[in-house]
């Protein structure tokens, strides 16, 4: 009996620290504050401010990208399909533009969504399928309204020349993206009517 205990306790030890390990495995790491942490500990106060609003606009970027594909898939009207697959294409090609400029400044950038970001790209695609569209609209009108805001301060307050003019170069994208998210949100709320 002894020699079954023996045996059982390291066996029943190690199963649980393997779940323990599975369990921990599946929490999903943060990698837009792993970027803050290493750009951090490479910049003085001044360059790692800059570097902040760096991973901030390509967090959103990729946030805007992954629940653009998402509403692609789940939207019901022609209208928030085009928009979500336009935006995606333009903050694509957005981020491909703000990862070169990273990687000329050496700063890290996250290489996914937030696990905020990812748990509200997954409640959308449980939501119901008729509030997707105006949901969708709505939030991009706010999000461009804020990036349009904060790419506007950042050509003004980032203190390296080039980080400073590729906001203000994305500008005017941005602002187009605005437009269309408010004509196509005014689209949908009329249709809804």
């Amino acid at each position: 009996m002894k020699i079954s205990k023996v045996i059982i306790a390291p066996l029943l030890f190690g199963s649980l620290l393997t779940i323990g390990a599975c369990n921990n495995a599946e929490t999903k790491t943060d990698t837009k504050e792993v970027a803050e942490d290493h750009n951090e500990a490479k910049f003085d106060k001044v360059a790692e401010k800059d570097a902040q609003q760096v991973v901030d606009a390509y967090a959103a970027g990729l946030y805007e990208i992954k629940l653009a594909d998402t509403v692609s898939k789940y939207a019901l009207t022609t209208e928030t399909k085009n928009l979500a697959n336009m935006l995606a294409q333009a903050h694509t090609k957005i981020n491909a533009e703000l990862k070169g400029l990273a990687a000329k400044k050496q700063i890290t950038l996250p290489t996914d969504v937030t696990p905020e970001q990812a748990k509200k790209i997954g409640e959308v695609r449980d939501e119901k399928r008729k509030e997707i569209d105006k949901d969708y609209t709505s939030e991009m009108v706010s999000k461009h309204k804020e990036s349009v805001a904060m790419y506007e301060r950042c050509s003004t307050e980032c203190t390296d020349a080039d980080i400073k003019t590729w906001f203000g170069n994305t500008i005017p994208e941005l602002r187009k993206h605005l437009d269309m998210a408010m004509n196509s949100e005014e689209k949908i709320k009329t249709a809804k009517k």
